[in-house]
Parts: C-alpha cells; structure tokens; sequence
C-alpha cells in the first residue's frame, strides 16, 4: 500500500475514534438499529409496500373505534357502508394533501372492526396500515369477554403472531405491528402478561411494539419489562406513544398528594430515547388534545429539542384524530373529538414556514414512520 494511502487510512481512523470519543453525553450510538431488518415492507389494505410506494404517512389515527364502555356493544350492528360514508370527505381531503399511507392503530379492546377499516381504506384507495396488540384495562375485551384475563402468554402470543402472518380478524392483511397500552398508574398483572405476550411476537417477528402509555414512571417501567422478557431496546423497537402528555408534565404523579416526582416529565422523555425508544408526539393540532398538548409550537419545541440531543431519528408525529365511534349516536361522526385527518399536513406546512429543513419534515412525514413501522414478512409457526 503506497505511504499516503495508509496516512489516509490512519487519520480516518483517528478521526472515527475522536468522534465517538467526544460525542455528546445523551448522543446515541450511531449504529443504534432503529429500523428492522430482512425485506422491509409497509403491510397495508393495498398490500405490502416498498418504502418509495408510502409516500407520506398519517402515523397515528384512526377510522373506526367505540369508547365508553369497557365492554362495547354498538360497534357490531356498524356497516362499512355508513362509516365510509361519514368519513369519505375527510379521506378524499387527506389524499388532495399528500396522504400516501394510513396508520389505522385501533387494537383489540376498543370495538375494533378491521373489516371495515379495509372497506373504508379498499373505498377510498389509501392503503391503509392495521394492527394488532390489545389495549389496557378495562379495554381488553370486544367480542370474545374474558378470554384474555384466562389466556395464558403463550395463547396470546398465537393470537398476535396469527394476525401479523394471516391477517387481522378476518381481512386477510397483516398486521403492520404491534399496539398495546398500560395504566398510568402502573402495569396490571394482565397487562404485564400481554407485553410479555407482545416481547414473544416481536423475538419471532421482529415487529415493532407501540404502547399508549401517559405517564413517564409507566413508560419507564414497561421498557425495564421489555429488558427483562428479552426484548432489549437496542435490537427490537419501542415506541411510546402519547409521549406528550409526560412531555408537559412537571414530573411524575406521588402517591396521596397534588405534587409530582422531582425530575420534570422532560426527563423521562429523554431517558426513554436514549435507551432506544420511538417517541410518539402525537396529538398535534387535535381538537380532543387540545392546544395544551396540541399547540404546534410547542410541538416544534419539543421537536427540536430530541433533534439537539440527537434523537431526530426517533420522532413520530401525529394527530390521533378520526374517527367513527357508534357509541355516540345521532351524528355520521359524532364523538366529542371527531376531527378530520388535516392537521398533521397543517403543521408540515407551518413548520416550513417557520424554516425547519425539508429533510427533517420529510423524515417526521415519512422516513421515521416508516423505519418505525416496516417490517419483514413472517414464515413459521
């Protein structure tokens, strides 16, 4: 090798070693997997996608969901037809302003239909990503009472592992991961037997794990759980969703008083990144979070802080808007929070005006979604 061919080689080296030498406490390893691997697909209503058919991403919404009761009833006697046409004119709008895919994240609990999630999605020709997963209690029930408090993991485990390799109920799509939730006041015993249900399904499949978790101590907890089962966070990927609810907060909840924890939530937000966690803002521009936690700029702020600690990588946005709910009657969509899918397209806007880089809108409107959420088929029992 000639002499400046190896000076060459060595000042590269130096340089490589002086970087990881001097990065930034908080700064991630830059190898950190924050995508899956094999053959990565985007599974939808339309069919697996490659990343350059997605376009750009609702992250976090939904088409169809009953709350209320933690059993629901009127969620059967809905029909395709009437939800799309309630819904046609929000899709048909989110579509005209760059909608490529759909993230529909309503799982087992809450008076889920996928089938006519699919209809809805087949009708207005946006694929459409489903999941699977089961949400916290009392939501751990729709049409089979029960079963999952008698489930053993390993009957769980088959009931994920059936949906992200056949399909989700009996659409025949698979589901593009996994959705839990779990209390604010701590994990259940049967919700900690779901998560580790969910760890099970994710080893096999190398799916993602999201969870609705509103308090950061929960958060934290449900990570340390992860570690414990064998899901460790720098191989398989977390996302907290509603992180914006601990972002806000002066800190976690004490037991018998009004106050909270000394750290400020802002410190769980980064504890969570900096082990590996997605972090999912999530109620931006929605009339239900309202300007409290849904105000764009103090979304942007929240954004260019994890962009400053180095975790731009790590950020999902989203609305959390929708939806379809049959237990408020009387109105086509007629929940308290309906709201149509615009706002997340809003504050993409809002922030080019504000100067943020079109690279960093592209990775919030599509890159992080994606390597978030892609995932390779999977093959076995």
């Amino acid at each position: 090798m000639k002499r400046a061919s190896v000076i060459a080689l060595v000042m590269f080296l130096v340089l490589s070693l002086a970087v990881v030498a001097y990065a930034k406490p908080g700064t991630p390893v830059p190898d950190r997997p924050h995508q899956g691997v094999g053959n990565l697909k985007f599974f939808t209503t339309a069919g697996p996608l490659d990343e350059d058919e997605v376009g750009n991403v609702l992250a976090h919404h939904h088409m169809f969901v009953e709350l209320g009761d933690a059993t629901p009833d009127d969620y059967l006697t809905s029909t395709p037809e009437e939800v799309y046409d309630a819904l046609e004119p929000w899709l048909t709008e989110a579509k005209a302003l760059g909608a490529g895919t759909f993230v529909e994240l309503t799982p087992f609990g809450v008076g889920r239909r996928p089938d006519i999630v699919k209809y809805v999605a087949d009708m207005a020709e946006l694929p459409t990503m489903l999941v699977t997963g089961i949400y916290r209690e009392p939501f751990v029930t729709d049409d089979r009472p029960g079963w999952v408090y008698n489930a053993t993991v390993d009957e769980i485990a088959e009931f994920m592992w059936d949906e992200l390799k056949y399909g989700v109920g009996d659409t025949g799509v698979p589901a593009g991961f996994i959705k839990l939730s779990q209390n604010e006041t701590g994990m259940t015993l049967t919700e900690r037997k779901i998560l580790e249900a969910a760890c099970v399904v994710a080893q096999k499949s190398g799916a993602t794990i999201a969870s609705h978790i509103t308090a950061g101590p929960t958060a934290l907890s449900v990570m340390d759980a992860l570690e414990g089962f064998g899901c460790d966070l720098d191989k398989y990927r977390f996302v907290w969703i509603h992180a914006q609810v601990t972002a806000k907060a002066d800190g976690g909840k004490l037991e018998g008083t009004w106050g909270t924890g000394y750290e400020p939530g802002w410190e769980y937000i980064l504890e969570a990144a900096e082990r590996g966690a997605y972090i999912g803002l999530d109620g931006i521009g929605s009339g239900f979070w309202s300007d409290f936690y849904g105000a764009f700029d103090l979304n942007l702020g929240w954004i260019m802080d994890l962009v400053a600690a180095g975790y731009e990588d790590q950020i999902i946005i989203g609305a959390d808007t929708g939806w379809y709910d049959p237990g408020y009657p009387g109105a086509e969509v007629s929940w308290p929070g309906s709201q149509d899918y615009n706002s997340i397209f809003e504050f993409a806007d809002w922030m080019d005006g504000e100067g943020v880089s079109p690279e960093l809108i592209e990775k919030l409107m599509h890159g992080n979604p994606w390597n978030a959420y892609s995932r390779a088929p999977v093959h076995g029992k």
